[in-house]
This record gives C-alpha cells, sequence and structure tokens, in this order.
C-alpha cells in the first residue's frame, strides 16, 4: 500500500498544488469539475434507482410536464449575465449587486407565472395534482434567485475544486430528502419537493463558500453592458428551447403521461453521462478559451478538447446503447419495459451533448455566438418538421429516433462551423476520433458477439468489458489533456 501511495503523491500534488501553466490549471479544473459532477451524477443516479422503485412512470410524467413549464421560461428569460461576468476582462466587482438584484428581479416573475399556471396545467393534462406541485417548483425558482452571485468568481478564476463543494450540497440534499418523501408520499409530489430541498441546500452552500451579503441595487448602465452580450445569446436560447422540449411536449399530448414518464426517463439517463462530461468541460474551456491569445492557440485546444471528449464519450455511448436492458433491470426495475429500447436511440446524445458544449464555449468565446445559432437552428428544423409525423407513426421510438439524428445533424453543423472559424478544414479534425475509436473496440466486439442488448446475467461481461474500454479511453484523454502529445493531422490533412 506505502509504494501504491507514493506513485499517486505526484497526481495528489499536481492535483492540488499551484498551476504552473494555463494547461495545467485547465486540466486540473476539467479532472476537478467532473469529479464533482460525476459525484452529483452519481448521487442522482442513486436517488433515481430508489424512486423508481416507489413511484408510477406517471409521476415522472407530471414531473416533466411541470419542468417543461419551468424550463421554457427560465430559457426565455435568462439574460446570461453569468456568462457575461466569466467573460468580463476587468473587475466585475461593481456588477455583482446589479446582476443579484436582476436575478431576484427575474424569478419572481417566473415564479408567479409558474404559481399562476397551475390549474391550467391540471386542466390540460386533467391531473389535479398539479395544483399543488407547481407553487412548489414557483417556490424553487425564488430560492435560487437569491443564491450568491460572487459564486462567479470561482469559476471565472477556475477555482474549481471549491466550486464543486457548494454545488454538491444539492444533490446530496435531494437524495435524502426524495428517497425519505417517496416512501412516505408514494406519489409525485416527493419529486417536487425534493428538488426544492436541493435548490434550498444549494442556495445556502453558495454563502458558505464565498462569503458576501448582496444588495438590492441596480446600475442600468451595467446591465445594458452585459445585456448587450445575453441580447446575442436570446436566439440560441430560443432556439435551445425548441431543441429540450419539442419532443417531451408532443409526447405528452399525444402519449399520455405514463409513455412521457417512461421517455423522460430514458432521456434523463441517456443525457446524464453527456452532461457529467459536457458541464465541466464548457464550465472550464469558456473562460479558457476567451484567455487565449491567437487563433493558432484556439486551434490547438479545439483539438485537444475535442479528442479528449470524444476518447470518453464515444465508448460510453456505445456502452449504454448496447448495455441498455441491464441498465434499466439494475437502475429502475422491472416497471420500465419501454424504457431500454429508447435509451438505445437516445445513448448517442452522450457524445452530441458534450462536444457541442466544447464549441459553443469557443463561439461564445469568440463572440461568433451566430453560428452556434445557425448551427441549432438547423437542429431545430429537422425537430419541428419530423416530431409529431414520428410519434404519430412509431410513438416514443420515433421521439427518440428524430431527437438523436437532429442532435447528430446539429453537431456535424457545429463542427464544420468551428473548423472554420479557428482557420482549419472541417476533415483536419477527424482525428480527434482516434481516441474514442480505440477504446470502443472491445465494446464493438461484444456487440458483434451478443447483438444489441444482454441480459441481467451479463453484468460480469459488461463490467470487464466496460472497464478494458474505460482504461483506454482515460489513457487517452489523459495523454492527450494533461501532456504535452500533440493530436497529429491525419496524413495529406492541412
Amino acid at each position: 500500500m506505502s509504494a501504491f501511495t507514493q506513485r499517486l503523491r505526484p497526481l495528489a500534488a499536481w492535483l492540488v498544488g499551484p498551476s504552473s501553466s494555463r494547461r495545467q490549471q485547465v486540466a486540473c479544473g476539467v479532472m476537478w469539475l467532473a469529479a464533482g459532477d460525476g459525484l452529483g451524477a452519481i448521487l442522482g443516479f442513486v436517488k433515481l434507482a430508489i424512486i423508481a422503485r416507489l413511484l408510477a412512470p406517471a409521476d415522472f410524467g407530471l414531473f416533466a410536464i411541470a419542468l417543461l413549464t419551468t424550463g421554457w421560461l427560465e430559457y426565455l428569460t435568462d439574460l446570461s449575465f453569468r456568462d457575461a461576468l466569466i467573460r468580463h476582462q476587468d473587475d466585475v466587482a461593481p456588477y455583482i449587486d446589479t446582476v443579484w438584484t436582476a436575478q431576484i428581479l427575474r424569478g419572481a416573475v417566473i415564479a408567479s407565472i409558474i404559481a399562476g399556471s397551475a390549474p391550467l396545467v391540471a386542466g390540460y393534462y386533467d391531473v389535479p395534482l398539479a395544483m399543488a406541485a407547481m407553487p412548489l417548483l414557483a417556490i424553487e425558482v425564488m430560492v435560487r434567485a437569491v443564491a450568491n452571485p460572487a459564486t462567479v468568481y470561482l469559476r471565472k478564476n477556475l477555482d474549481l475544486r471549491r466550486d464543486i463543494l457548494w454545488r454538491l450540497a444539492g444533490p446530496i440534499a435531494g437524495l435524502i430528502a426524495g428517497v425519505a418523501l417517496a416512501v412516505l408520499l408514494r406519489n409525485a409530489l416527493a419529486l417536487f419537493v425534493s428538488v426544492l430541498v436541493a435548490s434550498v441546500a444549494q442556495t445556502i452552500a453558495s454563502y458558505w463558500i464565498r462569503p458576501y451579503r448582496p444588495r438590492l441595487s441596480f446600475d442600468s448602465g451595467h446591465a445594458r453592458e452585459l445585456i448587450g452580450f445575453g441580447q446575442r445569446c436570446f436566439w440560441l436560447r430560443l432556439i435551445g428551447l425548441l431543441n429540450w422540449y419539442v419532443d417531451t411536449l408532443v409526447v405528452s399530448k399525444v402519449l399520455g403521461l405514463t409513455v412521457t414518464g417512461q421517455y423522460q426517463m430514458a432521456g434523463r439517463l441517456a443525457t446524464a453521462p453527456g452532461s457529467t462530461i459536457g458541464g465541466p468541460i464548457h464550465g472550464v474551456m469558456f473562460p479558457a478559451f476567451s484567455g487565449l491569445a491567437s487563433l493558432e492557440h484556439h486551434r490547438d485546444a479545439l483539438r485537444r478538447t475535442l479528442a479528449v471528449v470524444l476518447s470518453v464519450a464515444l465508448p460510453l455511448a456505445l456502452g449504454v446503447t448496447i448495455f441498455s436492458p441491464l441498465i434499466v433491470g439494475v437502475l429502475l426495475g422491472p416497471g420500465w419495459a419501454e424504457v431500454p429500447a429508447l435509451l438505445s436511440v437516445l445513448a448517442w446524445l452522450t457524445v452530441t451533448l458534450p462536444a457541442s458544449h466544447v464549441l459553443n464555449a469557443l463561439f461564445m468565446a469568440l463572440d461568433r455566438i451566430e453560428l452556434d445559432i445557425w448551427a441549432n437552428a438547423t437542429r431545430a428544423a429537422i425537430l419541428v418538421s419530423l416530431m409529431y409525423p414520428a410519434v404519430t407513426s412509431q410513438g416514443a421510438l420515433g421521439a427518440a429516433a428524430v431527437t438523436t439524428a437532429s442532435a447528430v445533424v446539429g453537431l456535424l453543423c457545429q463542427v464544420v462551423l468551428a473548423a472554420r472559424l479557428v482557420g482549419l478544414s472541417p476533415t483536419a479534425l477527424l482525428p480527434c476520433l482516434r481516441g474514442g475509436l480505440l477504446a470502443s473496440l472491445p465494446l464493438i466486439l461484444v456487440w458483434i458477439g451478443v447483438g444489441s442488448g444482454v441480459s441481467a446475467g451479463g453484468i460480469t461481461a459488461a463490467v470487464s468489458v466496460g472497464t478494458v474500454s474505460a482504461v483506454i479511453g482515460l489513457s487517452s484523454a489523459w495523454r492527450i489533456f494533461a501532456t504535452n502529445s500533440p493530436v497529429r493531422p491525419l496524413e495529406g490533412v492541412k
């Protein structure tokens, strides 16, 4: 054990010690955020695995519909102040109180609309429980609105060890509250109250990790300056609203709450790994891209970051596709028979989501958000035009297919636009696939051998081949990001 400890000491010193370079700072930041988000995702999966055995799919369907109402309001009213502060080159202290005041005003408006919409939601979907559930969401929005705005310094300065601490308070509290309430209530209110408890814990932790006493103060000049950046993000948010919610809206209306619950559960399982990878990458690379001085540095950073993401995401998506029956059986139990087929299709969001986060960070850092708008508009056009025919003819599986196909097309558009932005041919980014394809080989062999799914008796095989792929993928990612190893272009590709 002492020899093993000695081997770990250099890694520990590298992670917690002062960063000697911008690359080390970025790599450490990604690892800390990935660890924090990974732990949060694990807590979420534990909560999901327990509650899914206590509540019915229809309860999750109601929860999905309520979040749909909240989501589109928050998307449309997001002023992107936090992103504007991260991108701001000077001291942001004079802006903090204005941001806090604005987020409280915004929260009050959203909460009022959510609470007032309770009769409409209850009547439209014929679910009386929504009368009690929607006001709980309104309170939760207000709780998040009063969170400490000064936590932006942690992300802006890449102080990510402390950033993950306050954000983990929410998943921990949500797990405890969710399980206890599901046992006691046995209805959808357990989900709503657990979200409220999680937000309360996270808001309190935000003031503990970065002591600050904000005050209600609004400087119109500072607000206009920050809104200038947010206005350019508005159309991106509007299109993102369609991309994220049109499938749930159509499925819920055409197929009902029970199928919506099944579809949403598959979506949560499919997007959780991608969010766990993409969130930390975007959180680090947006300020990192913003601090780079030349297109040459942006080219190198883009190649490296995409290669790291794909080294992990490609084998992960393939593994979820192959082992979807096993994953659903272990996590959710026997009451979710429709989820494995949906999950096997939606699993490829595990690739598109984090890769899209990388490219979005580049577009935002270079103030070329309009390029991201065009790429996402292409995806939205596919969704809007094909979603209803797909759902009416193929059910929830049709919705999953259209969602995944549109995400792939949108990502390809982003890749082409990003490559041209930094002066590359799109084919120059093909070497970024090498690590992911290499790590996927063991899974491809399993897929050829056992087909598209395995039974619960294949846990040993799943763990074994998954471990091999994980080691290969993580080794490739570490070699690229934490060392000076380049992502070499293909022969003949400039």
